[in-house]
């Protein structure tokens, strides 16, 4: 049996938590997110796939959505929104 990791839903929730407040302190936004238990290592991955962009201001990450991490959850969306339809209609 093989374990697949998707992470899909977690970056999904921080980039809709950037969309609605643009950019955040790491520490606000891990704690917003409360239920993903996330560390700097999972920002480090989405920067890594060019979702958001860490900047360090002072004692900390600054993290923004990127223009691809936009396109990524609007993609996301649509496509869990088909899933869903495609589930209600069985």
């Amino acid at each position: 049996m093989r374990a697949v990791d998707d992470s899909s839903q977690m970056y999904a929730a921080v980039l809709r938590t950037l969309q609605v407040w643009k950019q955040l302190p790491e520490s606000d936004l891990a704690r917003m997110l409360r239920q993903y238990y996330l560390v700097t290592d999972n920002f480090r991955e989405m920067e890594d796939q060019g979702l958001l962009t860490m900047v360090f201001v002072g004692d900390e990450y600054v993290i923004s959505a990127t223009m691809y991490g936009h396109l990524w959850l609007e993609q996301y969306v649509a496509n869990n929104k088909e899933g869903n339809e495609n589930n209600a209609i069985q």
